[in-house]
């Protein structure tokens, strides 16, 4: 799990413009927004692409660059473009599942008679700052209920305006509701076996 105010992993990707992106060199002033998204079979994906291309320009205005990224190869990734009509945000393709995995992303395998690619990722979004920590994650096991990204905009809108710190970042020792103390979490900065 990456936790907020903890360092992301690099990105690296292709992108549709044919140019490869580097998602730490590809930040605004206030950071970046990384959507990962499932791919071309899923139609809900599809809205949510059309959804931010609409709102771009107000990511913009907030000093955030914007990703979208799927684990798709190029010629799907173009179709899923041709399909939603955006043609001005900014698409990277060939995610691999292992550089999913290290972003906390859940996988799924292709359900019978579908469309789906053997592997995918489910979808994702990360607010990630200049310092190449990660502020904001919201990372789901399905596909529906997501985030509207007027939501997540509002966010960076919040953060930018109020100086409003990371939260869920803490790991700490615990104590339990016994009055127990249990050792810091596994993935923690100075994590311990339990």
């Amino acid at each position: 799990m990456l936790t907020p105010t903890q360092p992301f992993p690099d990105l690296k990707l292709p992108t549709l413009s044919g140019e490869d992106v580097d998602v730490r060199q590809n930040m605004g002033e206030n950071g970046a927004i990384v959507v990962f998204y499932r791919g071309l079979h899923c139609p809900i994906c599809k809205k949510q692409l059309q959804e931010i291309e609409g709102q771009l320009d107000q990511a913009k205005d907030l000093g955030v660059t914007v990703l979208a990224v799927s684990g798709d190869t190029k010629s799907r990734a173009e179709d899923t473009v041709s399909e939603t009509e955006t043609t001005r945000l900014n698409i990277a393709h060939d995610l691999s599942m292992t550089e999913a995995r290290e972003w906390g992303l859940y996988v799924s395998t292709a359900r019978e008679g579908s469309e789906e690619p053997e592997l995918f990722s489910e979808p994702g979004i990360f607010y990630l700052l200049p310092d190449g920590t990660v502020y904001a994650a919201w990372v789901q096991s399905f596909p529906f209920a997501r985030p509207p990204f007027e939501d997540v905009l509002a966010a960076v809108k919040f953060r930018n305006d109020k100086g409003y710190p990371p939260r869920g970042s803490y790991t700490g020792p615990l104590v339990e509701h016994d009055g127990t103390t249990k050792v810091e979490a596994v993935d923690g900065p100075k994590a311990e076996a339990y």
